[in-house]
């Protein structure tokens, strides 16, 4: 969905609060308040219009109005110091329209932009729209009436020696978008106060500038009635405190925050109460773009509002996020983020995901499902893909010799792979190569996954694999069971050294080669991996208490046990313990890695016929800190932290099946 980066810790520490949650339903006697009329621009700090008719809220179902309020499940982009060109790029890239654009920077009187973009179509399509810059206020009112539009974003900016510019978004004002609306440039906010009253409309859009060594306004309008009606607020001139407190006074959601020079705020917000409220998020502070997408993507969000601001010359970035997760999504992320968000919904604790696809099908769940992450030894799909793709191909044979080596005596098969010990005393001969290849996936061993890098010349042959499969967020870099160390100098180095993946395109290996689009089974290639990737019938202790607990509640508790003796599954999992490096590269940051990925099949009925559901998998936790690590080859707890991150992340992986196995038991 956007650009995204590996991540890295973060070097500050934002302000953040997640809130959301769905409250009872309002029913409340229409109340009328009235805008504040005094200009508070040089005494307090308060100004805020009034509320309108109060009523159960209700999100908007498409974006003809806006797109703050919609938590339709899309797509969506961000993009920051870009150039005008640069963007018209991206939103043919991506079919995208855009929905907000912010100046980042000024040089010679030309601007470059942070925007956002979503697609234009479904719930968020609109019958026209354009986008402009380098305008005077003349401009934007004849662009208007030339296109019959109506404004959706007004960004003021200054080209050098006081001359106030605008870039603006316009939607067409026409069909199915068609609203009673206005504008205002140039104004105090008196006179915002004013128009309220009179008008009766409702802020989608506010920013502030100086002309003149006066602070003046900018803002957009529409009228506050049938569909587009919102109880809501505006403020200007706000702390992250005060905004806080009237958020939570009013039980809203921010819509838009402005950062204004002085370090304060303008915000709008809206009412977010009644069974139509929405989760939502918002956050100061961040350090780049990619940490503003990661934080919306961990929380399987959308943002709606990006400001970008500079901090004794150091770049920073503000947004607010509304929920973008269909149902099964917005159910795992609850059910992984009672551990691993913070005590004030942000993701603190490492990065998880959750990816769930039926074969030749929908996405059931995608939660940060396309974040780039170690994930250990579940990547060692990949070298079981390419190896198999060489026997597909007729280019290796499975019974033919295999070289690895011994590195660690101790260790055995979870040694890490030092290449200064692959030396003739300590290489191994004893295994054919489908031998070596099921070890790798049997017992996960280190040492004969490391035998396929080397029997293919390095990382570069299944980077090739990765990328010619559609993978296009894994990258191997360094010899699995080694996790972020440098064996030559034990530092822990993860920018030159993580395995890059994301549960997506794990789940893509299985969805591919189940469904014949990556292997075929031309020299029972397919059936080998397949047979390689520890297949096995039943399910655990706890999957089946899932399926019991389903059965129960459609009352067909008689044929739960039947449907998990049924069930069907193949993958790999991953664990690591290792090491965030401090300034040293030693280890500054104790962190654990657990993953899994492969095929689930669940039995289903067709017109009276047993059947199958095929669905891949991919699912994830990874660096997240801990003070300690569990020795799970000795019984007994000694880090209780380890124990219970991956005792949450067990759960998470059988939660994942959770509607699905309730959708299959229907059909029963």
């Amino acid at each position: 969905m956007m650009n995204r980066l590996p991540a890295a810790p973060r070097s500050h520490t934002p302000v953040a609060f997640r809130l959301s949650l769905l409250a009872a339903a309002l029913a409340l006697a229409t109340l009328q308040t009235t805008a504040l009329a005094a200009d508070t621009e040089t005494g307090a700090t308060d100004m805020a219009a009034g509320m309108t008719d109060m009523q159960p809220e209700a999100l908007d179902s498409q974006a003809l109005t806006d797109d703050h309020s919609v938590n339709v499940p899309t797509g969506w982009w961000t993009y920051t110091n870009v150039t005008a060109s640069q963007v018209s790029t991206y939103l043919t890239q991506n079919k995208a329209r855009l929905t907000e654009i912010e100046v980042y920077s000024v040089t010679s009187g030309v601007p470059r932009f942070t925007v956002r973009m979503v697609p234009n179509s479904g719930a968020y399509a609109v019958p026209g729209w354009w986008w402009y810059y380098g305008l005077t206020a003349a401009q934007v009112s004849s662009y208007l009436n030339a296109n019959n539009g109506r404004l959706i974003e007004v960004e003021p900016y200054d080209i050098g020696g006081g001359q106030i510019r605008f870039a603006v978004v316009m939607v067409s004002n026409t069909a199915g978008a068609a609203r009673a609306w206005s504008y205002l440039m140039g104004v105090s906010s008196s006179q915002i106060s004013s128009h309220i009253n009179s008008s009766g409309h409702r802020m989608i859009d506010i920013d502030s500038y100086t002309e003149g060594g006066v602070k003046k306004y900018t803002a957009a309008f529409v009228a506050n009635t049938g569909s587009d009606a919102k109880s809501w607020q505006w403020w200007i001139n706000q702390t992250p405190a005060s905004i806080a407190s009237k958020v939570s006074s009013f039980q809203g959601r921010i819509v838009k925050l402005e950062r204004q020079a002085d370090g304060t705020y303008n915000f709008i917000q809206v009412k977010n109460t009644g069974a139509d409220a929405s989760a939502w998020w918002y956050q100061y502070g961040f350090a780049s773009m990619a940490d503003l997408n990661n934080y919306g993507t961990q929380v399987a969000s959308r943002p709606i509002d990006v400001t970008t601001y500079l901090v004794n010359g150091v770049r920073r970035y503000d947004a607010v996020f509304i929920d973008n997760a269909n149902a099964s999504t917005r159910r795992m992320r609850d059910v992984l983020g009672k551990t691993f968000l913070d005590a004030n919904g942000n993701p603190t604790r490492g990065i998880f995901e959750s990816y769930l696809k039926q074969v030749n099908g929908p996405v059931k769940v995608d939660l940060n499902g396309s974040r780039r992450a170690e994930t250990a030894s579940s990547l060692k799909s990949l070298h079981l893909l390419h190896a198999m793709r060489r026997v597909e191909a007729g280019t290796d044979t499975l019974d033919s010799a295999f070289t690895y080596y011994e590195y660690d005596v101790n260790a055995g098969k979870d040694a890490c792979p030092d290449t200064a010990l692959e030396v003739p005393a300590n290489r191994r001969t004893n295994y054919n190569f489908e031998t070596g290849l099921d070890e790798m996936m049997r017992i996960s061993d280190n040492r004969t996954t490391r035998g396929t890098v080397i029997r293919y010349g390095g990382f570069t042959p299944f980077n090739t694999t990765a990328t010619t499969s559609g993978l296009t967020g894994t990258t191997l870099r360094h010899n699995i069971g080694c996790a972020y160390r440098n064996t030559a100098t034990g530092k822990y180095e993860p920018t030159l050294r993580r395995n890059d993946t994301t549960a997506a395109d794990l789940a893509r290996i299985y969805e591919g080669v189940w469904a014949g689009t990556l292997l075929g089974n031309t020299n029972n290639a397919r059936s080998e991996f397949l047979e390689s990737a520890n297949p096995g019938m039943g399910v655990s202790a706890a999957l089946q208490a899932i399926i019991n607990d389903e059965a129960a509640k459609l009352g067909k508790s008689a044929i739960a046990s039947q449907f998990g003796s049924l069930v069907r599954t193949w993958g790999k999992g991953g664990s690591y313990g290792t090491c965030l490096p401090n300034a040293n590269g030693d280890c500054g940051q104790k962190v654990i890695i657990r993953s899994g990925t492969g095929l689930i099949r669940l039995p289903v009925y067709v017109s009276g016929v047993q059947t199958w559901r095929d669905y891949a998998f991919g699912r994830l936790i990874s660096d997240t800190p801990v003070p300690c690590w569990e020795d799970y080859q000795t019984p007994g707890t000694n880090c209780q932290a380890d124990v219970d991150y991956t005792n949450a992340y067990n759960t998470g992986a059988n939660e994942l099946y959770r509607d699905e196995i309730r959708e299959a038991l229907k059909t029963w």
